[in-house]
């Protein structure tokens, strides 16, 4: 039985994307030994779902078109720049979320609740709004980044997407199997 990679997620809008890859351009030509993420791959990644069967998959969408249907949509930002596990020894670059948080956090909650029905194991860790915007395999000498002032506008989440996932050498290539809008 074939499997599929993927994710929950939360899209950022285009104007955001933008403005967040002009500023990992900048730190990319300083040699960082960073990874940035790709414009068309920043996301919110809610839940994590792993190779999972199709049958897997058909029981999410039901799980999420319920879901989606008893939420409303709200009002997000995303502010400052952070790292797991710290800006010291990052391995992961990551920008947090600043409004929207709460209902951020209460939706991943929901979302992570509803598949523990269908099969999901829950993470140990607990849940860290954020967007990944960077990976570190090796040493990292742009500290810089952690004293950048980054803050978005304010922009609607109206929907969750599900998303598989190819990995390939490149970089992985995200595809939407379905969105789910709110209610």
């Amino acid at each position: 039985m074939e499997k599929v990679r993927s994710f929950i997620a939360v899209e950022i809008p285009e104007k955001v994307r933008s403005e967040i890859t002009r500023m990992l351009n900048k730190f990319s030509e300083e040699d960082s030994g960073a990874r940035w993420v790709k414009h068309d791959n920043l996301h919110i990644t809610l839940l994590f779902l792993g190779e999972v069967t199709q049958e897997f998959i058909q029981n999410a969408e039901n799980e999420l078109t319920t879901l989606a249907k008893s939420k409303i949509s709200f009002e997000m930002s995303l502010k400052n720049i952070g790292a797991f596990p710290s800006p010291r020894s990052p391995r992961i670059i990551w920008i947090g979320v600043d409004k929207g948080a709460v209902e951020l956090t209460d939706l991943q909650f929901k979302i992570e609740s509803a598949f523990t029905k269908i099969g999901y194991k829950p993470e140990e860790r607990k849940f860290h709004p954020h967007l990944t915007v960077g990976r570190v395999k090796f040493k990292f000498n742009t500290p810089k980044i952690f004293e950048t002032n980054y803050k978005s506008e304010i922009f609607p989440v109206k929907s969750v997407v599900l998303f598989k996932s190819t990995l390939r050498p490149e970089g992985p290539i995200y595809e939407k199997i379905r969105e789910f809008n709110f209610a």
